[in-house]
């Protein structure tokens, strides 16, 4: 038996030159969720191999699956990804028209009827999949059925067949760290990763998993349904000193959704870092409220140079209608913090959760000036994400059905308010705002405030005729 996981071929982005879709976007964090998968078959005995189809086209594709001859190919399905994940799944089956394809992911999880409407799919395996592909691979190995494997979506006779849910630890130090072995750490360069750094060999890791807000435009609530799990401060740490000696990792990115939730775990992380003289820099992302300045301190000691803020507005107003469960005040406060400890605070921004408008804008505006983030804002419109609150508003409302996911369009922006013109506009006026400098690129483009009112009287026009 041998299994082959997979990460699809990537999007091509729109090439504003050409107008058509050429652009290859460039490789940013080594997908753990195969790695996961990987060590966890191999720690059965089950032979296992495992690509990043990141840059590879749809030829060198087949070629590989050609190569490697599995019996097994493991596909993940991410939600921008979703087309090329169906389209390999299909590549999958023309080439070994007799090996069992598995589609895995966060879109598989929440669509599996989408996946299997695809003939060339066998099965979904839903959320966290290193017990699921194991128990998978045994059974296809012995030939017998799926029905009582737990964590699955099947065919039946009346459509999908969901197996019961699989029970889920909240202790995550069983399992196998990712294998490494097919990736070249040199070919990921996140964009958040300073010059001085980029130099460095690094990697991202996951000391917990899930989270359990509920932000309005997130789904990560919903796929680990409301769990949050953890490893251990010494597990975490003997991934870290394996990294730095096998692999001579010197740059790290914590990626986890909520990495300082448990604060006395985080404490002694940095304590475990320390006493063991580890060298290397490292950046996390958190929530405000989920820092204060002992636990800062010692994350500065252990090395951490930034970290990553989900602040998205500085209106009392948004941030409530979005489902934050902070206040502007401890945005403040975290920042003060922050960079009184001697880290980089840097923030996320988001235009468009409901009761945005100019005045929104202006008080996010003026908080960022208030809070000085070390590098300037990433900022995103508000877009539907399956799973999340604000999707499950938009279709009841009929603004969107489950059927989009059908095509190949990225996830549409969050219209219940604001029409996509105008979510524009109030990005424009928070770059106006906090980024001058693009600003001005945009007003070269034609993006200022004549082009929407102009925008806005057309719309007004064609609703007469």
């Amino acid at each position: 038996m041998k299994v082959l996981l997979l990460t699809p071929p990537a999007p091509r982005l729109r090439n504003p030159a050409t107008a058509e879709e050429d652009l290859l976007p460039p490789r940013t964090w080594v997908p753990l969720g195969i790695a996961y998968l990987t060590s966890a078959l191999r720690g059965h005995g089950v032979e296992t191999a495992f690509a990043d189809l990141h840059d590879h086209s749809w030829p060198r594709a087949a070629a590989l699956l050609r190569r490697e001859r599995p019996d097994v190919v493991g596909i993940s399905c991410f939600t921008l990804g979703r087309a090329n994940a169906l389209r390999l799944a299909t590549e999958a089956r023309r080439v070994l028209p007799d090996a069992h394809i598995v589609m895995g992911g966060p879109h598989a999880t929440f669509f599996p009827e989408h996946m299997l409407a695809n003939p060339a799919v066998d099965v979904v395996a839903l959320g966290e999949g290193e017990e699921t592909i194991v128990e998978l691979a045994a059974r296809f190995e012995e030939g017998g059925g799926l029905e009582d494997i737990p964590g699955l979506a099947l065919r039946s006779a009346d459509g999908v067949f969901r197996t019961p849910p699989r029970e889920r630890s909240t202790d995550l130090d069983h399992l196998a760290f990712p294998a490494y072995d097919a990736f070249d750490l040199a070919r990921y360069r996140s964009p958040e990763i300073p010059e001085q750094y980029r130099s460095l060999i690094g990697t991202h890791l996951l000391s917990s998993r899930g989270c359990p807000f509920h932000c309005g435009f997130c789904s990560v609530n919903r796929f680990f349904e409301g769990r949050w799990a953890k490893r251990s401060p010494r597990n975490v740490a003997d991934e870290i000193e394996r990294l730095i000696e096998d692999l001579h990792v010197r740059h790290l990115y914590f990626s986890d959704d909520l990495f300082t939730l448990d604060r006395q775990r985080i404490l002694a992380l940095c304590r475990e870092i320390i006493v063991r003289k580890l060298h290397f820099v490292w950046m996390a992302e958190t929530r405000v409220d989920l820092v204060d300045e002992e636990l800062l301190g010692w994350m500065y000691k252990a090395g951490c140079y930034r970290i990553y803020y989900g602040v998205e507005s500085g209106s009392p107003r948004v941030l409530k209608a979005a489902g934050k469960g902070f206040s502007v005040e401890q945005v403040r406060r975290a920042f003060v913090m922050t960079h009184e400890a001697g880290i980089e605070p840097c923030c996320f921004l988001m235009v468009g959760n409901p009761g945005e408008n100019p005045e929104t804008i202006g008080e996010t505006v003026a908080l960022i000036h208030a809070i000085r983030p070390a590098t300037m804002p990433i900022l995103g419109i508000n877009t539907l994400l399956p799973a999340s609150d604000q999707y499950d508003r938009a279709k009841a409302a009929g603004l969107i059905s489950d059927d989009y996911w059908l095509g190949t369009a990225p996830p549409p922006p969050y219209t219940l308010e604001h029409d996509v013109d105008d979510l524009i506009y109030l990005q424009m006026l928070l770059t106006r705002g906090i980024a001058p400098e693009l600003f001005e690129q945009m007003r070269a483009m034609g993006f200022d405030e004549k082009y929407f009112l102009m925008r806005r009287m057309a719309k007004g026009l064609m609703d007469r005729v």
